[in-house]
């Protein structure tokens, strides 16, 4: 369906959808993003506001993950009131203000040191679930799949970047084919640890948690898969080194890395935990690239809104990896 299309039908089925659910809708549905791979429309009513989000084929997962989670994991995820019977469509309740905009300084950072490790638990609790999340299409970021998803992204920026100026040169490309045996090792290195595979977020920074009478919770799980949790560090602890201008070695950085690891103490030594979380954090790069890729493939022109469009993605990588 068009754009149009789209809209109209999920006005129809919000208004019917909050009819059956005694939701009284207070003014017009309006559309408050629209991306190539999902749309959101917040909904006005004599309460607090619902919002309706549509997904796009590389989204398609995130309405049943979503409810998933609000089912197995109440309070972390916002409230899932209703999922389209045939559409990737969900509606939710109001979550709250993002963290960003909420807070500020040292409450920017306590807030995020609380909601990390209960992220944390909740991974630890989805080890159980794995099955049913990839059955929702949700992306297999594993060992073997990441490795093999990541050859074949090198070997198709040249057609994903096209004439751009800042495509990968030959240098970056043998050097993004020449670090696969060091991502190897770091993957074995990871598994030693025996801690199992499961949901990441892959996205979990300060414009996906959302804060509501002091109590935060994890929206936007549209970039979600299955992997070593501890990849979610690479966007985490770069976006809150960036957000703050701390440096990602300095103590209120580190000490949001150790508030996640907490709930994984019994795993593990101190040393060995966060050895493993700086294999986490290098590797989750390779994981955000395979994300972007999947985005970059399906929705043609989509890299130009980005500065450093798909190559940026892949020299990430090369700093963690060079």
């Amino acid at each position: 369906m068009d754009i149009a299309s789209v809209t109209a039908a999920a006005n129809a089925w919000t208004r019917d959808t909050c009819r059956s659910l005694g939701i009284t809708i207070a003014g017009p549905i309006e559309q408050i993003h629209l991306q190539p791979w999902s749309s959101v429309f917040r909904v006005p009513t004599t309460r607090d506001a619902v919002y309706v989000k549509c997904c796009g084929p590389t989204q398609a997962h995130e309405p049943r993950l979503t409810a998933l989670l609000h089912r197995e994991f109440p309070g972390l995820v916002t409230e899932v009131l209703a999922l389209h019977p045939t559409q990737p469509w969900m509606l939710v309740a109001e979550g709250g203000m993002k963290i960003r905009d909420a807070y500020s300084g040292d409450e920017f950072l306590r807030a995020w040191r609380e909601v990390l490790p209960r992220y944390a638990q909740m991974q630890r609790a989805a080890t159980q679930h794995v099955g049913e999340i990839l059955g929702f299409g949700t992306p297999d970021h594993r060992a073997m799949p990441l490795v093999a998803g990541f050859a074949e992204a090198v070997a198709d920026e040249p057609a994903l970047s096209a004439d751009r100026s800042d495509r990968i040169t030959e240098d970056e490309r043998r050097a993004l084919v020449e670090l696969r045996p060091k991502l190897n090792d770091a993957l074995g290195a990871l598994a030693a640890l025996g801690i199992e595979d499961t949901l990441q977020h892959d996205d979990l920074h300060h414009g996906n948690v959302l804060v509501h009478d002091g109590r935060a919770v994890v929206f936007d799980w549209g970039d979600a898969c299955v992997s070593h949790p501890f990849l979610t560090l690479a966007v985490t602890l770069r976006f809150a080194a960036a957000a703050t201008k701390y440096a990602p070695d300095e103590d209120p950085i580190v000490a949001l890395r150790d508030a996640y690891l907490e709930p994984w103490s019994d795993r593990a030594s101190t040393k060995e935990l966060r050895e493993a979380a700086e294999l986490g954090r290098r590797i989750g790069e390779v994981s955000r690239t395979l994300t972007f890729y999947a985005v970059a493939r399906a929705y043609p022109g989509v890299i130009d809104m980005y500065p450093g469009g798909f190559a940026g993605s892949l020299r990430r990588v090369i700093r963690q990896f060079g």
